[in-house]
């Protein structure tokens, strides 16, 4: 990974060059750190460039996400932790269960998990039943989105996958293929609203140009605030164990 020394400090960044990044354009995230799109072929001192002109600002989006993080809470997985849910902290019930089996549902005062007694207090057994649980809703409910958004914007897909990513919330191929992350099931709704109508909006503009933006704007006039939310908090979507 390329680095560049500001103030005695390396900054590590990656770069994403693609034909269809018309600008260099740097973003700093807690969950993905610095990060370049670029177009196809743009030399690497012009990268270093732009990080060492921006360096100061860099490191001090980098300190805030440090200190957020430490400020949070962190995933727990046994009763009466916190688990993020649709951008709000849901309480988790872990109850015995006669079965050899697991088994979750969403109830009105929170997540309830059902499991042999023996696996109470097994951490890695209530995150592998939660993720499973949640890659199984978020298969059921965004596809949904994306068509009643899809069909607000006059738009055509020709197909949505939800997957476990680490890096992206989603993606729109030249074709028109939608992915989308299963952790948007743990943001807000208008956040992960605003991730589908980015996508969808690509289908029409394969490219983050002013136009591109334009359409972002029309469908989702609060982009800014939800771009804001997922750079602040991209960090709790890892779904780490504290």
């Amino acid at each position: 990974m390329p680095q560049v020394l500001v103030r005695g400090i390396p900054i590590e960044y990656r770069v994403l060059k693609t034909r269809r990044n018309r600008y260099m354009r740097l973003t700093v995230s807690a969950r993905d750190g610095v990060r370049i799109s670029a177009p196809f072929g743009t030399p690497e001192r012009d990268l270093h460039a732009m990080v060492r002109e921006r360096g100061t600002w860099i490191l001090d989006r980098l300190e805030h996400f440090r200190r957020q993080e430490e400020a949070q809470p962190r995933w727990h997985y046994r009763d009466g932790a916190q688990i993020l849910l649709r951008g709000r902290w849901t309480v988790l019930h872990v109850q015995d269960w006669e079965r050899n089996a697991g088994k979750i549902r969403l109830a009105d005062n929170g997540i309830v998990i059902q499991v042999p007694q023996s696996m109470r207090d097994d951490e890695a057994v209530l995150r592998d039943l939660f993720e499973r649980w949640l890659r199984r809703w978020a298969r059921q409910d965004l596809p949904l989105r994306v068509d009643a958004l899809a069909r607000s914007m006059g738009l055509r897909y020709s197909q949505v996958g939800v997957r476990d990513q680490r890096s992206k919330w989603g993606s729109c191929s030249a074709r028109g293929s939608i992915s989308l992350n299963m952790r948007l099931m743990l943001a807000p709704p208008e956040v992960s609203d605003y991730v589908i109508v980015h996508e969808l909006a690509h289908i029409s503009q394969l490219n983050h140009s002013p136009r591109f933006w334009r359409i972002v704007a029309h469908y989702c006039p609060e982009y800014r605030a939800h771009q804001r939310w997922l750079r602040e908090h991209s960090w709790l979507l890892d779904m780490k164990s504290g």
